[in-house]
């Protein structure tokens, strides 16, 4: 019995002390629990802070598109940095040539706004001497065995469209001398061409009263253009783009959008056939009324015009030379230089290509003009194309003749 009397001492003592320590346990755990309770948990972004506080203050002007930034990104703005570095290296290089740097600036700048605007003057006739014979290349296409009525010049001389009486088109390749694509319009006479500045479309008359859309490469047929009541005459595209002007024997001016295909508005204004048209970069046309005997400057956005009536002649053709001279050919065998601020001509030779008996000159075909130039030539029914020099003071002198064919037309160059 004492036995377990003592055992059973020993066993109420430890549970005593067991007693007495166990609230002391449990306050301890109730005190973590209730710390782990009132901590916080850190935002990404405050994580980020602390992750820049221990790498170091270099990394607190870092943007942080960084850490989104591609591959990509990170190469644009890579070679960013390379050309601000590089600019600041050629800054300091031309420190010395500050002001010669600012003179090229300020010329080039000028010479730009210069030729977008079609201010710039090309002195260039001085440096045409003639040509030679033994040099000359023929471009010859068996099919094509009535003479030529209209040629095109693409915007970057190395393509050129020939239209002739037997309904032919033919392109060649002036580089290569070789011809690229041929289209039959039906035997009809092709009495006017043109081509994009990107050579996309070349509009063809085609002795009808529509106007045929071509693909400027293959030459392919993409649509045609009604609206003109008489066939059309002329044709012509605004320089560096899509909008298309068309002349016809109605006596109206239509303007065209070859990017929707779609026909814009109508000029009205001449009393005849519209023998001639024109123009450069501007939104302004210049035609040539044949019998009514007027030249006439429109303004397509303001829907104006200007009536040039004179100087009483049978205007057979008409080129703008800059967008505030233009040149004008009639069949009383004159040529003649027009300011579009006044209702004379600047310059008037009578006769210009001779006569072919007392009373009857040789009758003015087509004119042609360098654009921004003193260059322009005149071509005529005596088998003759003439080189014109319009000087400084806008008079027209100089004349050098070239003999061939009638020159029933001349192309435009840039």
């Amino acid at each position: 019995m004492s036995l377990f009397k003592t055992g059973r001492k020993l066993n109420e003592k430890g549970n005593r002390k067991r007693a007495h320590a166990a609230p002391s346990k449990s306050k301890n755990k109730a005190a973590k629990l209730a710390e782990r309770d009132n901590e916080t948990i850190d935002s990404d972004e405050e994580l980020e802070k602390e992750a820049r506080g221990h790498f170091g203050s270099s990394f607190q002007h870092v943007d942080a598109s960084l850490a989104l930034e591609t591959g990509q990104d990170k190469r644009i703005r890579l070679a960013k940095q390379y050309l601000r570095l590089h600019a600041d290296e050629q800054k300091l290089a031309d420190n010395d040539n500050e002001p010669d740097l600012q003179q090229r600036v300020a010329q080039t700048l000028k010479e730009s706004f210069l030729s977008d605007t079609g201010r710039v003057h090309r002195p260039l006739a001085d440096k045409y001497t003639g040509f030679l014979a033994d040099q000359i290349v023929p471009l010859r296409f068996k099919r094509q065995r009535l003479s030529p009525t209209c040629i095109c010049l693409s915007a970057d001389d190395a393509t050129l469209y020939v239209g002739c009486k037997s309904g032919l088109i033919v392109r060649w390749e002036l580089r290569a001398r070789k011809r690229t694509a041929v289209h039959c319009t039906e035997n009809r006479i092709i009495r006017a061409i043109t081509v994009s500045h990107d050579n996309r479309y070349l509009a063809v008359a085609d002795g009808t009263e529509q106007i045929q859309v071509h693909n400027g490469v293959t030459l392919v047929k993409l649509n045609s253009l009604p609206g003109h009541s008489a066939p059309v005459t002329g044709l012509v595209f605004r320089q560096d783009t899509l909008e298309l002007y068309s002349a016809s024997e109605d006596g109206t001016v239509k303007v065209w959008s070859l990017d929707e295909m779609a026909y814009i508005h109508t000029l009205f204004g001449h009393q005849s056939h519209v023998s001639g048209i024109d123009a450069l970069s501007l939104e302004r046309i210049v035609t040539s009324g044949g019998m009514d005997k007027s030249l006439r400057v429109w303004k397509v956005a303001e829907e104006t015009q200007l009536i040039y009536d004179l100087l009483k002649e049978d205007f057979s053709a008409v080129k703008f030379v800059s967008n505030d001279l233009f040149l004008s050919g009639s069949i009383e065998g004159s040529v003649c230089l027009w300011s579009c601020r006044k209702k004379k001509p600047l310059r008037r030779i009578a006769v210009a290509h001779g006569q072919q008996d007392i009373g009857h000159p040789n009758w003015i075909s087509a004119v042609a003009v360098l654009s921004n130039s003193d260059v322009v030539a005149s071509g005529s029914c005596d088998g003759f194309c003439q080189r014109h020099r319009v000087h400084v003071r806008w008079s027209v002198f100089d004349r050098c003749s070239w003999a061939g064919a009638p020159s029933w037309s001349l192309v435009d160059t840039t």
